[in-house]
This record gives structure tokens, sequence and C-alpha cells, in this order.
């Protein structure tokens, strides 16, 4: 009997190559989507936190809804309810300082009154413009994140002062 040999086909170091070449870009296929999907994962947790900021600051808003500023808390936190206890949040609701404005005349009888209309309205704006700024933490690993959003509630209900 007579064999014949074959000398077709792939030698040994032809298919290590191969092997090779495919482990790399298997390897980088799977770095990529391991990026995709942390990328992802992150952008969901920020969809919540903004999310839950948001709701946090309708609720202050109907809190402090046709109040006076001294008739709120300044400040005040919690934990949010079921499924997101691992949130938590903290508002605070604080007077904007505006800074005294002067007109810069150079007649010196009228820059008196005019420096006190002035202060008179920085004054005003600094009790009638208040900031609403709600935090949210959570833990990421060993750091504790947060995200904060502001809003300004305005009252022009005061009395302006002489």
């Amino acid at each position: 009997m007579c064999f014949k040999k074959n000398l077709e086909g792939f030698t040994l170091l032809e298919v290590m190559i191969a092997l090779a070449i495919m482990a790399l870009a298997l390897g980088s296929i799977l770095a990529v989507e391991q990026g995709s999907i942390n990328a992802t994962a992150r952008a969901k947790q920020m969809h919540i936190v903004a999310m839950l900021a948001q709701n946090q600051m309708i609720s202050t808003e109907y809190q402090i809804e046709g109040k006076t500023f001294e008739e709120v808390k300044k400040e005040d936190s919690g934990v949010f309810a079921e499924p997101y206890t691992d949130y938590r949040w903290k508002t605070t609701i604080k007077p904007v300082k505006f800074p005294n404005m002067q007109l810069g005349t150079e007649e010196k009888n009228t820059e008196a009154t005019q420096d006190q209309i002035m202060k008179m309205m920085s004054e005003y704006l600094s009790r009638s413009i208040h900031e609403i700024q709600v935090r949210i933490f959570w833990k990421k690993g060993s750091t504790e994140q947060d995200y904060t959003i502001s809003t300004f509630w305005v009252n022009f209900q005061n009395e302006i002062s002489f």
C-alpha cells in the first residue's frame, strides 16, 4: 500500500501567528466594549442624579411657595426613598449679596444722593433675591461624589427702606 503525502495546509507557526493576531483583536474589542459599558453606567447614574436633583428642587419650590424668606428653613437635608437610598440631598437657601453700585458722577452735590440710592438698591436686591441650591451626594468606591443645581428665588414684595 502506498501512502501519498499531503502537502496542503498550514504549518504550526502560521496557526500560532493567526491565533496571536485573533487574541490581540479580541482583547482590543473587549477593552472598547468595557469602556462603552462603563460610559453607559456613568450616564445612567448621572441621569438618576439629575432627576433626583430636579425633583428635590421642585419639592423645595413647592415648600416655599407663598412664604417670605424668613418663614423658610435655610438648610434642610435627607435621604431619598427606595430605591434611591444610596443618595442623599441637602438644600440651602441663602441671600445673594450685591455689591454697592456706584454711578461715577462728577457733581459733588448729587453724588451723595446717588450713592445713597445705589446703596439702597443694592440692599433691596440683596433682600429680594435668594439662591436655592440643591446638592445630591452618593458614594462611588471610597469617595463621595456630589452634584449641585441652583436657581434663584425672587420676592419683590419687600419694602425699600430709606
